[in-house]
């Protein structure tokens, strides 16, 4: 009969509520940032030059700080919180009144302390432990274990008389260890059970036990498969996979996910480990990153910063560098409507927000907050979505403004993965039809026996506008750009001042501008897919992952399933 676990408190009630903000720190201009990544792609060149040379975690017993009983701490995933702990004698956590086995760090008759933990025979069955209750059954024959495996002495410490049980398990720590060394060995043991009860770990450090306990399970089960499935359940079910604003988490788990080279986990925690670089360094797990680790994170953060700088750049004009004419080819008459709905977007954002460009993350930064990019983000994928034509990839080219040609090279310049319908509906009837001597034949059959008036020819381009759009999204018409959108165009559309550029023409252009400007929101707001967490988290995961993870090259990778589905990303 297994003991009752307690209910787990929700998530959403140790979410941080923080806002987004970027420290002065991280700020540098382009150029000094650049040549630190100059230098850091330099360095991981030659690291992975190096092939004899495999990337392996840090060896605590040579790194550690001097060791103590008294710092063991206790980590609550689901809560958050760290606290002291200090029960390798007897844990409450693991002992079961009713419990018919128990649990000695010692060997049989080599010492009168009691049993640490008192649990149930049958789950430690039920676990696939056959190689524990083989080695290590009181029914034996007694182990005899080095005194440097006593975690205190017998002398001074007699617990009260423990109730019998049915089964007994001794569970020595190895001869060769030290003092210290037996002390952490009975950690991983209790840890063992913790993970076959779902209670929190315990130790000195979060990686630590992390990779203890999957070496412990290594030794006490059967099949090493089962083992990484089943640590990487228990992991996110202790909830110690949401990174969201935790530094240890994130850089313990990278180190779990480096040392059993677990790509999409690595990158889920490194990609946290870089939107929270400058708070790294605070926490007890990071210096036992590698070195290697540590450059990539470096790295993608001073990347993410460029990025987001050149966003905010780009964004404050509506790309009126990246889309100049070096690199947009318009004619003139196109290039002023081009301006005019600049102008128009200039406009909007000015009556929503009070001014433009919006207030920076810092006076030394040229970003925007978080929420702007997201809100933006939003605006221009329902604007987009309003716009774009999902049957695109079927249809033959037309003349006038070549779409597809531009905004191809606008993503090749920028190095973005084009979108997979990259052009937008048109209308289908010309609105200057009174300035064209062959006309449609639609028209013709309507207007056969005279003359298009100005109001025929206004009505007819706003039917056909009205006609090449996505009106059925009832989430898309309530967004303020798209409603705001459609009053521009119509108003262009009825005017008779600029008949220079036709309907198809002036959409192709704001097509243009729009899908620019939506891959600008998108290189800023979308996290790599690896990447689970990605809501209420108050700094950047736009993080790229080129050159990861540090392995990466020696032919050893393994791509486990997550252990939790991932949600809808922001940019989906």
């Amino acid at each position: 009969m297994a003991a009752p676990q307690q209910p787990r408190e929700s998530r959403s009630a140790f979410r941080s509520n923080i806002s987004f903000s970027s420290p002065a720190s991280r700020s540098s201009s382009p150029s000094v940032s650049t040549r630190r990544i100059q230098k850091l792609n330099s360095y991981l060149s030659r690291m992975a030059s190096k092939s004899t040379e495999n990337v392996s975690h840090v060896d605590s017993s040579k790194n550690s700080k001097p060791f103590r009983a008294t710092n063991m701490k206790r980590w609550d995933g689901t809560k958050r919180t760290t606290t002291s702990w200090d029960f390798v004698r007897r844990d409450p956590e693991l002992w079961f009144p009713s419990g018919d086995c128990l649990i000695h760090f010692y060997a049989q008759g080599q010492s009168r302390r009691g049993a640490s933990l008192r649990v149930y025979f049958e789950d430690i069955q039920s676990s696939n432990s056959d190689p524990l209750i083989d080695a290590y059954s009181g029914s034996g024959s007694p182990e005899t274990p080095s005194a440097a495996s006593e975690v205190s002495s017998d002398e001074d410490y007699f617990t009260d008389p423990t109730p019998p049980a049915k089964y007994e398990l001794y569970i020595p720590a190895p001869s060769h260890l030290d003092r210290e060394g037996a002390f952490r060995y009975h950690l991983a043991t209790r840890n063992f059970f913790a993970w076959m009860y779902e209670k929190p770990l315990v130790g000195d450090r979060l990686g630590e036990a992390l990779i203890s306990l999957l070496d412990r399970m290594n030794t006490f089960r059967l099949d090493e498969d089962d083992n990484l499935d089943d640590i990487l359940a228990y992991i996110d079910g202790q909830e110690y996979t949401d990174f969201r604003s935790c530094p240890d988490h994130a850089l313990a788990v990278l180190q779990f996910a480096e040392r059993f080279e677990l790509l999409e986990l690595w990158r889920d925690s490194f990609c946290h480990c870089a939107g929270m670089s400058v708070e790294l360094p605070l926490s007890a797990e990071f210096e036992f990153v590698s070195r290697q680790s540590k450059a990539l994170i470096t790295r993608a953060s001073l990347e993410m910063d460029l990025r987001l700088e050149h966003a905010g750049r780009s964004l404050g004009n509506f790309l009126e560098d990246d889309l100049s004419g070096a690199y947009l080819g318009l004619g003139n008459n196109a290039r002023m409507h081009l301006d005019r709905f600049r102008s128009f977007l200039h406009s909007f954002y000015v009556a929503k927000n009070g001014y433009w460009p919006p207030t920076k993350i810092n006076p030394n930064s040229t970003a925007f907050s978080k929420p702007t990019y997201r809100s933006m983000y939003f605006e221009f994928r329902n604007l987009y979505e309003y716009l774009v034509d999902h049957n695109s990839g079927n249809r033959a080219a037309d003349g006038g403004i070549c779409v597809l040609q531009n905004i191809e090279a606008f993503d090749k310049r920028h190095r973005y993965t084009s979108l997979p319908q990259a052009l937008p509906l048109l209308p289908e009837i010309p609105q200057d039809l009174a300035f064209h001597s062959q006309k449609s034949t639609t028209v013709r059959k309507i207007f056969s026996h005279r003359s298009i008036t100005k109001s025929e020819r206004r009505a007819l381009a706003l039917a056909a506008l009205s006609a090449a759009t996505n009106p059925s999204d009832l989430k898309v018409m309530e967004c303020s750009l798209v409603r705001e959108y459609l009053r521009f165009e119509k108003s262009w559309t009825v005017k008779e001042k600029d008949k220079s550029v036709s309907s198809s023409d002036a959409r192709k252009v704001r097509w243009i501008l729009i899908y620019a400007i939506l891959q600008t929101l998108i290189s800023v707001t979308r996290a790599p897919p690896e990447v689970r967490d990605t809501e209420d988290v108050p700094y950047p995961l736009c993080c790229q992952i080129a050159g990861t993870p540090p392995w990466q090259g020696t032919g050893q990778s393994m791509t486990k399933p997550k252990p939790k589905p991932k949600p809808k990303y922001i940019s989906n």
